[in-house]
């Protein structure tokens, strides 16, 4: 049997990827959706070029040495038949020079991005130059200060890292004396808090990070170490390192900062302080009790054991480190830490300043969006006239709501931030553009390889094959792997991002999980359309659903997945994905039937068939039941029973120790020994 698989198209580099694949139905292409050709590099707006730069194979080229080199403007897109316009040369004659080059199946109407566009023009001599107004203007980060005398001393910013439940929240909540621990659902930190405190002995203030300490989390706490001088890492005294430890550790080494460990629950009974301080050290921590010069404290954030004796080791590291920052005569820098959406005010974000002094009227650029600062807030909700280096403020008047984890900088005035966001705004549109050139480019080479199968099956009928003879790839796309689908909307973007990082990996060979975007705020009518066009889910992450998004969800059968707790989500995420695994089908024998003889017997019109003369050895042998015959342990048949007699006589059942006559449906290759069982089959579900 001839057999078309359109499993794979050739690639201009000879490597085999998959094609087929569905489309999102929203504006968003997933990591597995069609990767012709070339890979796009999401952090750029190149989406044909770094692998053919690298693995082209060089043309049987002319010498262009000694011919002056024509200038050329190469826009980001362009088709070959373009290509060869613009360089003045005919199609057939660069088609021919592209197959030299190593490209495979590209057609006049195949869209190349600008730098592979470029790499051919430059094999032809020209001088490449590339599209003028895909550079704009952008802000960059001011380079350190030349004259030291500009730097100030600046408050430590600390992180407070650790494994879920050791206590972090307990020790922040005794140094600034409130009770954030009892506004967190399930007594789990849900995203990063930033504040600033004046210690009680030494007057000092430090600025803290509390990052989450659950694996949820683990993209926050390693922005978190990014951007601090000092990590302060919470080991409970009663479970010592535990796996979120040494994903804190390893954040730790990797960024460079500062440790103090702080061994909490020491009032406990069953506090081991040694073993934690032995396990550390097995880890990489140069702890002083083992001569190293990272400073151990035992304190009980509960009953304030020892907390000034880890208040002033904070500030004399601190000290140590001489940390300094310019704050006058520079632009504002800093990092979003949280941002969200508050109903009556619009975006808000959690801003930590590290250069400059921020006031009232000053404009930023955070991402793609941009802020005239309408009023700061400092950590208790105060409204502040001015934010210097180390401060955690809320900032009030952006335009849209910008990521944690941004960079904010300073504008010169709002005009300058317009075209900023603009320019970012377009380089996130080319990247855009070159994903859908890529959908483009694959679903042109689909159609123009369904042509090819069609004409192929034309040709296979004429040797009185069938379609149904041939393996075509909708045979092969059915045993890929299901998508569920989600849209993620949190009460802040640093959940938000948290939650894809937590259920992107969730799935395995039969299904998968694919997050089409994530937000900040409520759902929307847009969040509804694109759910319903999807056929996806919408996890709701620390917010109230409007009574009026329901009434529409329900109207539209779009499924809303309220949470509080990143556990539960993730559990509720695995459940769903779950359903759509194939079950195991349990196969319970009932009963077993023995042949004995084969009796071969003559009916109407001559014709013989043959029937097995059984004995039940357990169970009962039922007419309607699912049967198969076993031999020697192997399947050789199933099916149905067509006649069952005993004596001569039609009966629906014989029971065990009976014999009895048996003919199968379509089938009377019996043989002496066989046993016939009859079996119900069970359908067990699968979990992930």
């Amino acid at each position: 049997m001839l057999k078309l698989v359109k499993s794979s198209v050739r690639c201009a580099f000879k490597y085999s990827v998959p094609i087929g694949r569905n489309l999102p139905s929203v504006n968003t292409v997933s990591k597995d959706t069609i990767k012709c050709r070339f890979q796009l590099n999401n952090d750029s707006t190149r989406a044909l070029s770094t692998t053919s730069s690298l693995f082209a194979k060089k043309p049987k080229s002319k010498n262009f040495k000694g011919r002056q080199r024509i200038k050329i403007t190469i826009p980001d897109f362009a088709t070959v038949s373009q290509l060869a316009n613009l360089m003045n040369v005919r199609y057939e004659n660069l088609s021919k020079r592209l197959e030299e080059m190593g490209f495979e199946d590209m057609n006049h109407n195949y869209i190349l991005d600008s730098e592979t566009a470029g790499l051919i023009a430059d094999e032809y001599g020209f001088d490449v130059n590339f599209n003028a107004e895909s550079q704009g203007e952008d802000l960059v980060a001011s380079p350190p200060a030349e004259d030291s005398k500009l730097l100030k001393p600046r408050p430590p910013i600390v992180a407070i890292m650790g494994h879920v439940d050791h206590g972090k929240t307990t020790i922040l909540d005794y140094l600034r004396k409130s009770s954030i621990f009892s506004q967190e659902h399930g007594g789990i930190t849900q995203h990063i808090g930033a504040f600033s405190v004046k210690t009680p002995i030494s007057k000092k203030v430090i600025t803290f990070l509390d990052t989450p300490g659950h694996a949820a989390f683990l993209k926050m706490r390693e922005r978190g170490a990014n951007v601090t001088d000092i990590v302060v890492l919470v080991v409970a005294a009663d479970d010592s390192v535990m796996p979120q430890t040494k994903e804190a550790i390893k954040h730790i080494k990797k960024s460079g900062v500062s440790v103090i460990v702080a061994i909490n629950k020491c009032d406990k009974e069953n506090a081991n302080p040694q073993k934690v301080i032995s396990d550390l050290a097995a880890n990489d921590i140069d702890v002083e009790d083992y001569g190293g010069d990272t400073q151990t404290v035992q304190v009980s954030g509960l009953t304030g054991l020892n907390m000034e004796k880890l208040e002033e080791s904070i500030v004399t590291l601190s000290e140590i480190l001489d940390l300094k920052a310019q704050a006058v005569n520079v632009p504002v820098e800093g990092w979003v830490v949280e941002s969200e959406v508050k109903k009556g005010m619009g975006p808000l974000a959690t801003v930590l300043i590290r250069q400059g002094t921020l006031k009232p009227g000053s404009i930023l650029v955070a991402g793609t969006t941009y802020c005239k600062v309408r009023s700061i807030k400092d950590e208790g909700g105060k409204t502040i006239k001015t934010a210097g280096p180390s401060s955690p403020v809320e900032l009030w008047g952006w335009k849209e709501v910008p990521e944690a984890g941004d960079e904010v900088l300073q504008a010169k005035d709002e005009a300058q931030a317009k075209r900023v966001v603009e320019n970012r705004l377009n380089r996130v549109a080319r990247q855009k553009t070159a994903q859908n050139v890529d959908v483009i480019n694959q679903t042109r080479l689909d159609l123009k390889k369904e042509a090819e199968k069609q004409e192929k099956l034309e040709e296979m009928r004429k040797y009185g094959l069938e379609e149904s003879d041939i393996e075509t790839e909708e045979t092969i796309e059915a045993e890929k792997a299901k998508e569920v689908r989600f849209i993620i909307k949190a009460d802040v973007s640093g959940s938000a991002e948290a939650i894809v990082e937590s259920i992107e990996h969730l799935g395995n060979d039969e299904v998968k999980c694919t997050v089409l975007y994530s937000g900040v705020g409520a759902p929307t009518d847009t969040d509804l359309e694109r759910a319903q066009i999807a056929g996806a889910s919408i996890l709701l992450f620390n917010l109230k659903l409007p009574k009026d998004i329901d009434n529409k969800a329900y109207q539209k059968e779009v499924d809303i997945r309220p949470h509080n707790v990143i556990y539960h989500l993730i559990e509720d995420v695995t459940k769903l994905l779950s359903k759509e695994l194939k079950p195991i089908i349990e196969l319970n024998v009932i009963s077993e039937t023995d042949v004995r003889e084969i009796f071969e017997i003559k009916g109407k019109k001559k014709k013989s068939f043959k029937i097995a003369g059984c004995k039940v050895r357990s169970g009962s042998l039922v007419r309607s039941g699912s049967i198969r015959v076993m031999r020697d342990d192997e399947e050789v048949y199933k099916g149905k029973i067509t006649t069952l007699k005993h004596n001569k006589d039609e009966v629906s059942e014989i029971a065990k120790g009976r014999d009895c006559g048996v003919q199968l449906e379509d089938w009377e290759d019996f043989q002496p020994g066989d046993v016939i069982q009859v079996y119900e089959e069970k359908e067990v579900p699968r979990y992930l």
